[in-house]
């Protein structure tokens, strides 16, 4: 049997592609418009659906190619019949591309021109905009914008509110913002007034717009920075909002863990053991078994005892009960290290007492051990006879026993009477006391000298093993 071969008739794309082709032969025009308009064309349409989606990153590399191929045209075909959509594609694509030096000429010629569309008009506008909010000319953008913010078509429309609102942002215009976006839900805008608010330190606003993404199910790296600046500034009210807020949302669990160790995190530095607890026993709980948020928490949780120990041997021997992955985390390096620190302070032979002052510092502010810190503060005082920091001891250790710190100032005017401290619990100028400089110049001489061995051997404890001259067979 014979086989018949029947003509190709491409049909869809492939019919519009040849037919494109065939125009190409026919005459430049056809050329012009398949080489370099389609392509601009189309890369444009890919953007603006992305910009639609809130995804202005992608966009803003498809406006790019948009530019690219449309300028092309104007450099290959500086006279042919698709020189205002070259302009047009090649200006609104490099502006909305971050390229402003590049768009605003072109931007500028097209406008120039004649009987254009109305809606391509106003989108080179918006685009031409959009350069002068980046070049923070903010008011000459914003004149511009509002004139097109209640525009017939819904895109155009749509970025005149999102721009105006980035221009009124600039200018710390934040209510503005609110009435420009009143019928946008505008993600990327949101997390940008996010983020303006954190940084002016209105954490306020940043806990009402966070709760708002939170119930929208939208998490993004600033919401974790957000907790950390509340935290920080001792915002703990604010922060445990936005973590129960998404706590109840539909993200994943690791964005969870995240959150719930950064709020655990920040309290078990402040005391707040309670609010450690529960936050980080969350994160363990939302964090895979292995992830280092994980391990992290379940640390931290182990160590919560540290500000009821008493002397370093505890902390050893809690520190015996962790697995080999524990003993890698950062936060019980952090903790060997310092508690290191105190041991070589607390051994050295040192008459005049700072060393073991020193000590008492460290497990104070570095462990976060009080009742370590005190036992040593008063070793200062106990045994060190004569030295002149056993009055700053005194009153180190009274004030982490505030309820005592009526006696313990009785003390130290008594006994010490002569001291800088005594002086200043009296009201009168501690300047003139013997000690006062003394004792701070004490300080910081065995301090540098102390901290330089102390960084080496932290430093020799860090430093990888050393490899074998000899390769080990297998």
């Amino acid at each position: 049997m014979t086989a018949v071969v029947l003509p190709y008739r491409p049909r869809g794309h492939a019919a519009r592609r040849v037919f494109l082709i065939v125009a190409c032969w026919a005459g430049m025009s056809g050329c012009v418009y398949y080489n370099g308009i389609y392509n601009a064309q189309a890369a444009a349409k890919s953007a603006d659906s992305r910009l639609r989606r809130d995804n202005e990153t992608e966009a803003s590399a498809q406006f790019q190619i948009s530019a690219e191929k449309a300028e092309s045209v104007l450099v290959r075909h500086p006279n042919s019949k698709w020189r205002a959509r070259a302009l047009y594609l090649a200006g609104r694509g490099a502006a909305l591309g971050s390229q402003c030096e590049k768009g605003i000429p072109r931007i500028h010629q097209y406008l120039t021109l004649a009987g254009q569309p109305r809606d391509d008009r106003d989108r080179a506008r918006v685009a031409l905009a959009s350069c002068d909010v980046r070049a923070s000319r903010l008011a000459q953008a914003r004149a511009i914008l509002d004139s097109l913010i209640d525009s017939p078509n819904r895109t155009t429309a749509q970025q005149s509110r999102i721009w105006a609102a980035r221009a009124a942002l600039a200018m710390g215009d934040r209510d503005a913002v609110a009435v420009y976006l009143q019928t946008l839900d505008g993600n990327v805008l949101q997390w940008e007034l996010v983020t303006a608010s954190i940084e002016a330190r209105e954490f306020v606003r940043a806990e009402s717009l966070l709760i708002l993404r939170a119930k929208q199910g939208d998490f993004r790296e600033e919401a974790a920075r957000s907790v950390r600046e509340m935290a920080s500034r001792g915002e703990w009210r604010l922060a445990e909002h936005i973590v129960n807020a998404y706590d109840r949302a539909r993200i994943r669990d690791a964005q969870r863990a995240n959150l719930h160790f950064l709020l655990g995190d920040y309290s078990l530095r402040v005391g707040r053991d309670s609010s450690a607890t529960q936050h980080l026993f969350a994160a363990r709980t939302l964090g895979s078994r292995d992830s280092v948020i994980a391990r992290e928490s379940s640390v931290r949780l182990a160590l919560l005892s540290l500000p009821r120990m008493t002397a370093l041997r505890e902390l050893d021997s809690l520190l015996a009960l962790q697995d080999s992955a524990s003993l890698r985390t950062t936060f019980v390096r952090r903790v060997s290290e310092h508690a290191l620190f105190v041991r070589m302070l607390e051994g050295k032979e040192d008459p005049t007492g700072a060393a073991l002052f020193l000590a008492a510092e460290v497990a104070r502010d570095s462990l976060r051990a009080p009742r370590l810190a005190q036992s040593l503060f008063l070793r200062v005082a106990r045994e060190v006879n004569g030295s002149i920091l056993a009055p700053f001891a005194l009153h180190a250790a009274g004030t982490l026993v505030p309820d005592s710190l009526g006696d313990w100032h009785s003390r130290i005017i008594a006994d010490y009477a002569t001291s800088s401290v005594a002086a200043r619990l009296r009201g009168e100028d501690p300047a003139g006391a013997p000690d006062y400089i003394a004792a701070a110049e004490l300080l910081r001489f065995t301090w540098l000298e102390s901290s330089r061995f102390w960084v080496d051997s932290v430093r020799k404890l860090r430093a990888p093993p050393p490899k074998s001259a000899f390769p080990v067979k297998r």
